[in-house]
Parts: structure tokens; C-alpha cells; sequence
């Protein structure tokens, strides 16, 4: 079910409309998310979760997923149902990812 994949950098991860089978958690490297070809955020801290927005929506991709450097990326496949059932903490780590970008979205206001 979660498998460590490496990506070189300029790789795209995930394609934005295609259906949301997986999410990511960055372990090494940098992510950038891409909306009509232009960068709208980076990740590089280890342990931020990646991609999960569509799988819990159960709705395709709206972003482009691409390595901006060489990265590995811990891939979790599966529904949300069954990657909580099996990682209990990534239930945890979601929400605060998904409350940090609530916040920043916020100030931004």
C-alpha cells in the first residue's frame, strides 16, 4: 500500500485532471504544485503531506504535482478509508496540513 518512489527533478508526480488514487508525503527534496503551468506552492519539509485534497473530495486532480528536485516521495495508495485504517497517525498529520494551509489562505485575506 506505501511504497518510498524517487523522482528526478522536472518529473511531474501527478497530473491534474486524472483521478486521485494515492497521496504523497515528502521525505526528501522539493514539490512544486502547478495550476495552468504556474508554480501556486512549494513544499520542502519532510513529512508534509502532498496531493491528498482530491482522494478525500474523491474528485480528479486540479493541480499538477512536479518535483522541482530530485525528491522521494513516500506514495500511500489506496481510499482515505483504508490508508486511516492502516496508518492511524496520517489521519492526524491531514489535519493540521490541511488547518496550516486554512490559516496561510487566511492571512492572505
Amino acid at each position: 500500500m506505501s511504497k518510498l518512489i524517487s523522482y528526478n527533478a522536472g518529473t511531474i508526480i501527478a497530473k491534474e485532471g486524472e483521478p486521485a488514487k494515492k497521496l504523497f508525503i515528502l521525505v526528501e527534496g522539493r514539490v512544486g504544485i502547478y495550476k495552468n503551468n504556474s508554480l501556486i506552492v512549494e513544499f520542502e519539509k519532510e513529512g508534509e503531506i502532498i496531493g491528498e485534497m482530491s482522494l478525500i473530495l474523491k474528485k480528479p486532480r486540479t493541480a499538477e504535482i512536479r518535483a522541482l528536485t530530485n525528491v522521494r516521495l513516500l506514495e500511500v495508495a489506496g481510499e482515505l478509508d483504508e490508508i486511516v485504517k492502516q496508518y492511524p497517525d496520517i489521519s492526524k498529520k491531514i489535519i493540521h496540513s490541511l488547518a496550516e494551509r486554512l490559516a496561510k489562505a487566511t492571512d492572505r485575506v
